[in-house]
């Protein structure tokens, strides 16, 4: 079984959660970021896992225009949603279609976690400035949820050795 983890990431957290999963599944898995996945590349694969964040409830615009694009090819495959944002928030619909979210085989929230070395200028900002907050209010420092990744892989897997395509 061929799968496409089709990912966007703004400080690399919803990368690493991807690279991961895509560890503990056993099939040929690609990883591909969201700027270079084509149309065309959705038809190469049996299972689509399309992954995005939502950090202060904003999602990457590039991941809607994907989906937008692309919305009848993925409604006619098998697929897995994976967000990653704050564990007591559902933002599915609003990353993903409800369409999606209701077609989909199986859907997660891998949590995230904060480095302030990842991301842009104004992201590195943004980050330390959670960091202190999370730290003046003698608060952990959110992680990724590895429970909810293995999960997923799980799914997978017997999926996978039952051969659902």
């Amino acid at each position: 079984m061929k799968i496409a983890i089709i990912y966007t990431t703004t400080t690399e957290s919803t990368k690493k959660s991807c690279k991961i999963l895509s560890g503990k599944i056993n099939a040929d898995v690609q990883l591909i970021p969201i700027g270079i996945a084509k149309s065309e590349c959705i038809l190469k694969y049996n299972f689509i896992i399309l992954a995005g964040s939502a950090l202060n409830g904003k999602v990457q615009s590039d991941l809607k225009l994907y989906i937008s694009k692309n919305i009848k090819t993925l409604k006619g495959k098998p697929l897995g949603l994976i967000i990653n944002c704050e564990a007591n928030k559902d933002r599915f619909n609003k990353t993903f279609t409800e369409e999606l979210v209701n077609s989909s085989y199986i859907n997660s929230n891998f949590g995230y976690e904060l480095n302030p070395d990842e991301g842009n200028y104004i992201e590195k900002r943004k980050t330390n400035k959670l960091i202190n907050d999370y730290k003046k209010n003698k608060e952990s420092l959110p992680t990724l949820n590895i429970e909810e990744i293995d999960k997923f892989a799980d799914y997978m897997n017997t999926m996978i050795e039952k051969r659902v395509d």
